[in-house]
C-alpha cells in the first residue's frame, strides 16, 4: 500500500515517528518523575533530574559546535554523568564513544583516532590519562571533565580546551526537537579485542531501544507503581552494562546503583542495602552474594539474578540456589555487534538443557550457516550462529574488509560455533578462532574447559592449541590452582589425569601450564591471544 504523504510537513511527521535512544529517560520521567533514577558514590537523580540534565547536555553539545552523526568520546568509571552524557548525546543526534579505560593507551589512542573524535568526555580521576592520550590525538579540540577541571591540569598552548562538565549544563531543559532516523547510529562500542585490534561496533537508536525493550521484558523488570531496583558495577563502556542492564532499566523505570568497579563485599553489601530485585553480573560477581549470604546479609529481595560471559560451575550454581532459593539464575549471552541478549537459558524450560546457551531472545533470529558462507546448516548440524534482527549492528567503523566478512548471506556472523536443535535451542561450542584442531577433530575449547573446572584444585582454566608437526595441534590447559592445591609438579600430574580419564585422546590437555592469573578483558573474557603468544 502506498501512503500520500503530501500533505504531512515531513519534519512534524518525522519527529511524530522518532525511534530516539534520548526519549527513553524521557518517557520515564513523565511517568515516574521523582522516582530515584541512578545513584552513585555522590549522590542521586530522580527521573525528572536524570531528564533535565541530559536535555541541557545536548543543547550545551551542540552550543560548543558537535555536529550530528558526530563522535562524543566518554573515558569514565560508572557515575551519573556517564549516564547523562549518553543521552544527552542521544538527544541532540550524536554518537556516544565509551571508552574502554582499562584497554591500555595504545588501544585508547586507536579508539580515538579511528572514530575522528574531537570532544573527550572524562572523569576528574583520569584527567591526567586521558591529556596523555590526547597528546597523541591531534584531531580532540575540547576536553570536558565531570567533576571540573583539577587545579594545576593544564594543556599546551596549542593543545585542547579544558572544560568543567557543569559548563555545558546552562542552557535549555528541554528535550530537542531533533530529526533521527531509526537506523541512524547512536552509540559506538570498540569491542573487546580478545583476538585483534578492537573494532567499532556502530549500533543504531532502533538497536539499543528494541534492546532495552526486549531485555526489560525477558528480565522480568515491572513498568508500574514498583519499580525493579538494580546494583551495576559493569562498565558502561561495555554493552553488557550498557545496553543488558542501563537500557533495560531506564526503559522499565528501574532505580540503578552504579558503583565505580567491582568490590565483593562492597557489591554484595550494596545488593542487601538497597533491597536489589534484579541483577547481571559475572560468576565472580555471583560468588561475591553467596559469600553475602555466609556472613549473613539478607539477600531474599533478590527476585533475577543473570550471568554472562563466563561459565558456571555446578558448585556455585548449587551455592546460589541455597543461597537464593526464590531467585531465578538465568544464562544470557549475546555480543556487542547484535546489542545482547540474544539467547537466554531458563533452567526450567528444560532441564536436560542446562548446559546449552538457551533459547531466543523474542528480538533475534538465530541460524546456523556454514562458517563464513551463505549456505544454511540442517536443524541439528554443526556449524555458525548468525544473527538477523532489528538488534544487529549498522558496521564497523573504518572497516569495510569487516563488513564484508561478518554480512554474508542475508545473515549477520558471529565467529560462534555451535548447533541448534529441533526444540530451537542453542548450543554453543566454541569461538570460531579458539577451536583446537587435533588429531583431525575440532576439539571445543569450552568443552575442554568445563571438565577441568570440576577438579577440586582447579580455580580458573583456559585452553588453547599449540602448533604440533604430528597432530596438527595440542590441546594447552592453563590453569589458576586453588589456594590449598599441592605443589606444582604434583598439581600438573593431578590435572593431567583429571582430563585424560574424562577427555578423548584429541581433547586432553597435553601440557598444563600452572599460573597466577588468566589475562583478561575489562569484562572478563579470556584473552587467549595473549596465551598463545606466551613462551
Amino acid at each position: 500500500m502506498h501512503l500520500d504523504l503530501t500533505g504531512i510537513d515531513p519534519t512534524d511527521h518525522a519527529l511524530a515517528r522518532r525511534c530516539s535512544v534520548g526519549d527513553i529517560p524521557t518517557r520515564a520521567a513523565a511517568t515516574f518523575s521523582d522516582r530515584t533514577a541512578v545513584t552513585d558514590d555522590t549522590g542521586s537523580w530522580t527521573y525528572r533530574e536524570l531528564e533535565s540534565t541530559a536535555n541541557r547536555l545536548a543543547h550545551g553539545l551542540v552550543d560548543l559546535g558537535v555536529a550530528e552523526q558526530e563522535p562524543v568520546a566518554i573515558l569514565s568509571t560508572n557515575c551519573r554523568e556517564f549516564v547523562a552524557t549518553y543521552f544527552g548525546t542521544a538527544k541532540a543526534g550524536m554518537v556516544s564513544l565509551p571508552i574502554n579505560l582499562l584497554s591500555g593507551p595504545e588501544n585508547i589512542v586507536h579508539a580515538l583516532v579511528d572514530s575522528g573524535t574531537r570532544v573527550l568526555v572524562v572523569h576528574s580521576t583520569l584527567a591526567e590519562l586521558a591529556l596523555g592520550a590526547v597528546a597523541a590525538v591531534p584531531a580532540i579540540d575540547h576536553v570536558v571533565v565531570v567533576g571540573g577541571v583539577p587545579d594545576g591540569l593544564s594543556t599546551a598552548p596549542d593543545g585542547p580546551a579544558l572544560l568543567g562538565w557543569d559548563d555545558l549544563l546552562a542552557g535549555d531543559d528541554s528535550n530537542p526537537d531533533t530529526v533521527i532516523g531509526d537506523r541512524q547510529v547512536v552509540q559506538c562500542l570498540y569491542s573487546s579485542g580478545t583476538t585483534s585490534r578492537p573494532k567499532g561496533v556502530l549500533t543504531s537508536h532502533l538497536a539499543v531501544t528494541m534492546a532495552g525493550l526486549s531485555n526489560g521484558a525477558t528480565f522480568g523488570m515491572p513498568w508500574g507503581a514498583t519499580g525493579a531496583v538494580t546494583v551495576l558495577p559493569l562498565p558502561l563502556f561495555h554493552t553488557a552494562g550498557l545496553n543488558g542492564v542501563l537500557m533495560a532499566g531506564i526503559t522499565m523505570g528501574a532505580t540503578i546503583h552504579l558503583l565505580p568497579g567491582f568490590d565483593p563485599v562492597q557489591y554484595s553489601d550494596t545488593v542487601a542495602r538497597v533491597r536489589a530485585t534484579h541483577l547481571v553480573g559475572l560468576p565472580l560477581m555471583l560468588a561475591a552474594l553467596a559469600d553475602g549470604a555466609d556472613r549473613g546479609l539478607d539477600l531474599s529481595s533478590i527476585e533475577m539474578l543473570l550471568y554472562a560471559m563466563a561459565p558456571m560451575s555446578a558448585d556455585m550454581r548449587e551455592r546460589l540456589a541455597s543461597a537464593l532459593p526464590d531467585a531465578r539464575i538465568v544464562l544470557g549471552s549475546g555480543m556487542s555487534e547484535c546489542t545482547p541478549a540474544t539467547v537466554m537459558q531458563w533452567p526450567e524450560l528444560n532441564p536436560d538443557k542446562s548446559d546449552s546457551w538457551g533459547y531466543p531472545t523474542p528480538v533475534a533470529e538465530n541460524r546456523i550457516c556454514e562458517p563464513g558462507g551463505e549456505d544454511l546448516v540442517d536443524i541439528g548440524g554443526d556449524g555458525e550462529l548468525a544473527y538477523r534482527g532489528p538488534t544487529v549492528m549498522e558496521g564497523y567503523w573504518n572497516n569495510p574488509d569487516a563488513n564484508a566478512a561478518v554480512f554474508v548471506g542475508g545473515h549477520m556472523h558471529s565467529g560462534d560455533l555451535g548447533r541448534i536443535d529441533s526444540d530451537g535451542v542453542v548450543w554453543f561450542s566454541d569461538r570460531v578462532k579458539d577451536i583446537v584442531k587435533s588429531g583431525g577433530e575440532n576439539v571445543s575449547s569450552l568443552h575442554v574447559e568445563r571438565v577441568l573446572m570440576d577438579h577440586p584444585h582447579v580455580a580458573e582454566v583456559a585452553c588453547i592449541g599449540r602448533p604440533d608437526p604430528t597432530w596438527g595441534e595440542l590441546v594447552i590447559a592453563v590453569v589458576v590452582p586453588t589456594d590449598d592445591a599441592p605443589g606444582h609438579e604434583e598439581l600438573v600430574a593431578s590435572v593431567t589425569a583429571f582430563g585424560a580419564e574424562r577427555l578423548t585422546s584429541s581433547q586432553r590437555p597435553r601440557e598444563v601450564v600452572i599460573t597466577d592469573a588468566i589475562p583478561r578483558t575489562a569484562t572478563g573474557k579470556i584473552r587467549k591471544v595473549e596465551l598463545r603468544s606466551m613462551d
